[in-house]
C-alpha cells in the first residue's frame, strides 16, 4: 500500500509530550507508533543555509590568443514549466593579439575574469552572482540564497546547488580542470521557522482543496504555524502500521507510515523553549533507544534515576587509582568506574538533570567510566561487522576547570592516561578548558588532538556525536557541526576491521576548582543511520 505521512509542530514542548503506553510511542497529534515496528529514525537538527561558492582561475594559468574560455552553469534537476533546465554556457574569446588585454599574464587573466563575470551576471534567473577576486586571481561564482523554496504556482522550483563546469575550446585550449575549485560547500537549510510557516497547508474551506503549502506541512494541534525567527529540529520516525484492507474478505496488512515532529529547539530569537526542548529530545531518544533493547551491544542511559556503586568485592567503593568499582545505573546499565588519582570523595552524585561525576576538585584527578572489558561482555562493537552511533550530552558549570571527553576506545584494560590506549576516537574539552577538541588514536600511534575552534559554554549542554561506518571510517559532529578526526597529520581516522571498541567517558580536573560536570545522556547503538540522516 502507499506510504503515508503525517506531521506535527511544537512551538513549546516538554518531556511529557512523549508518552509510552503498551510498547507504543504516543505524541499528541500523531498516530501511536509501535516501538517494535520502527523501521527508521532520523533526527535532523536546525541548519542555516550556506550558499555554494565555486572559484575559477585561482590556479594561475597562461592565457592564449584566439581561445574561447568557457564556463557552464546550470542544474539538470531543476524544472521550469515541466521542462528540465539545460546548462547555459558563458564564454569569452581572446583576441589574436593577446597583449591588447594587458601587457602581463596577470592583466590578461583579469580581463578574462571581468568578461566572464559580466556575461554571467547579465543573464537573469541563473541563481548565481559572479565576482572577480582582482589582480588576475580568478573569480567566484556564488549561488543566490534560497535552495529548495516552497512550491507555488509561479515560482521556479530550485532544487539544490548549481552545477559549474569548465569546458575547453574546440581545439582543447582554454580552461583546464585544475582551474576550478569548490571553495564553499552548499548547506541546505532545515528547520527555519519562516520556511516551515510557508510550507504549512492552507485549505479552501468550501471545497477542501489545498491552496498552498504541503499536505503534511507542520502545524500545532491548535492550527498554529512555525514562528519566523525560531529554529526547529526534526524527529522523523518511519514504522509499519497495521491497516485493514477492505475486500470481499477483509484482511490486515502493514502500511509504511512516516511521522514527523518539528520542535522549537530554543536557539532562535527566543530561547524560551530551550529547557523544554532538552527534556522532549531525551524522551524521544528513550523510546528510540528502547527499539535496540534486544541488541546485546546496545547501551542507552539517561542518568535520571539513582544508582548503586560498590567496590570490587561489594564493599565501599575504592578511592585508589586504577582499581575497578562497579557502577549500576537505575536503568540497569553496568559500567566500570575507575578513579584517576587517589580521591577522598569516592563516587559521583545523582543530580536532578543528570549524573554529577565530579568527585575531588583537585587538579589531575578525575574518573573514567566504560562498559565491561571482560572477554565475554556483549557491550562492545566490532569494527567491520557493525555500524556504530555514539551520542554523549553533558554540561559543565565552569568549563575552563575540566578536561571532559567521551567516545569509543579499544576494549582493553583501563589506562590512567587516555593517550595510552592503542585505538580511540573521542570528543570533548581540551587542555585550554573551553575549546572543544577531537582525539584520534590508531594502532598505538601518537594521539592526534585537534582543536575544532568550537567552544563549550558554561552551563550549556553540548553534544558529541560519533559515527563509525562498517569500513571503519569515523565521522564526528560536535554541537551539530561536522568536525575532523585524524589518525596522523590530516589523515582521516579509519579504525581497523576487527577492532573491538567500547563506549567510555572520563574527566580530569584542571585547576583545583570545581567544574560541576553533569552527564545527561549516553547512547551507543549498532546503527549509523539513526541520527542526522
Amino acid at each position: 500500500m502507499s506510504k503515508q505521512q503525517k506531521s506535527i509542530l511544537f512551538n513549546t514542548s516538554t518531556g511529557s509530550d512523549v508518552q509510552y503506553v503498551g510498547g507504543e510511542i504516543q505524541v499528541p497529534g500523531l498516530d501511536p507508533i509501535k516501538q517494535s515496528r520502527i523501521v527508521n529514525f532520523s533526527q535532523i537538527n536546525y541548519k542555516a543555509e550556506v550558499s555554494q561558492v565555486v572559484t575559477v582561475g585561482a590556479a594561475a594559468y597562461i592565457p592564449t590568443p584566439s581561445t574561447r574560455y568557457i564556463v557552464q552553469i546550470g542544474d539538470l534537476k531543476r524544472r521550469y514549466q515541466g521542462l528540465l533546465e539545460q546548462p547555459f554556457q558563458y564564454s569569452f574569446t581572446t583576441p589574436v593579439d593577446i597583449t591588447t588585454l594587458g601587457a602581463t599574464t596577470q592583466l590578461q587573466r583579469e580581463a578574462i575574469s571581468l568578461a566572464l563575470v559580466a556575461d554571467i551576471n547579465t543573464k537573469a534567473n541563473n541563481y548565481v552572482v559572479a565576482a572577480t577576486l582582482g589582480s588576475g586571481n580568478g573569480f567566484t561564482i556564488t549561488d543566490d540564497p534560497g535552495y529548495y523554496p516552497v512550491p507555488s504556482q509561479t515560482a521556479t522550483n530550485r532544487e539544490g546547488a548549481s552545477t559549474v563546469k569548465l569546458l575547453t575550446d574546440v581545439d582543447g585550449r582554454g580552461f583546464a580542470i585544475t582551474n576550478i575549485a569548490l571553495t564553499t560547500v552548499a548547506v541546505y537549510a532545515s528547520g527555519v521557522g519562516a520556511t516551515l510557516a510557508s510550507s504549512a497547508p492552507s485549505y479552501d474551506l468550501v471545497y477542501s482543496s489545498l491552496i498552498a503549502g504541503y499536505i503534511d506541512g507542520p502545524k500545532t494541534i491548535a492550527g498554529a504555524t512555525a514562528v519566523s525567527g525560531q529554529n526547529y529540529n526534526l524527529f522523523s520516525i518511519t514504522y509499519r502500521k497495521v491497516v485493514s484492507v477492505p475486500t470481499t474478505s477483509s484482511y490486515d496488512c502493514f502500511q509504511t507510515e512516516t511521522q514527523q515532529i518539528w520542535v522549537d529547539n530554543g536557539t532562535g530569537s527566543s530561547n524560551a523553549n530551550l529547557a523544554g526542548y532538552i527534556t522532549f529530545e531525551k524522551s524521544i531518544h528513550r523510546g528510540i533507544a528502547a527499539h535496540y533493547a534486544t541488541d546485546p551491544s546496545a547501551v542507552s542511559e539517561f542518568f535520571d534515576q539513582n544508582f548503586v556503586i560498590q567496590g570490587p568485592l561489594g564493599a565501599v567503593p575504592v578511592t585508589t587509582t586504577s582499581l575497578k568499582n562497579k557502577f549500576l545505573t537505575g536503568s540497569g546499565n553496568m559500567f566500570n568506574h575507575y578513579n584517576i588519582g587517589t580521591q577522598t570523595i569516592v563516587a559521583p552524585t545523582q543530580g536532578a538533570t543528570g549524573l554529577l561525576i565530579e568527585q575531588d576538585a583537585t587538579a589531575t584527578e578525575g574518573a573514567h567510566y566504560c562498559t565491561e572489558v571482560g572477554t565475554n561482555s556483549p557491550k562492545q562493537f566490532i569494527v567491520g561487522k557493525q555500524e556504530i552511533t555514539f551520542v554523549f550530552k553533558a554540561t559543565c558549570t565552569t568549563v575552563a576547570n575540566i578536561v571532559l571527553l567521551a567516545g569509543l576506545r579499544l576494549k582493553a584494560a583501563f589506562a590512567v592516561d587516555f593517550n595510552d590506549y592503542t585505538d580511540m576516537v573521542a570528543g570533548g574539552t581540551g587542555p585550554s578548558g573551553t575549546d572543544l577538541y577531537t582525539y584520534g588514536i590508531l594502532n598505538n600511534a601518537a594521539t592526534v588532538a585537534t582543536d575544532t575552534t568550537l567552544n563549550a559554554a558554561d552551563a550549556t549542554q553540548f553534544t558529541i556525536l560519533i559515527k563509525v561506518a562498517k569500513s571503519g571510517l569515523v565521522s564526528m559532529y560536535i554541537n551539530d557541526t561536522k568536525v575532523n578526526v585524524y589518525s596522523a597529520g590530516t589523515t582521516a581516522l579509519i579504525l581497523d576491521a576487527g577492532d573491538v571498541v567500547i563506549p567510555f567517558w572520563q574527566y580530569t580536573n584542571l585547576n583545583s576548582a570545581a567544574a560541576v560536570p553533569n552527564v545527561q545522556e549516553l547512547l551507543a547503538l549498532p546503527n549509523a543511520n539513526i541520527y542526522y540522516n
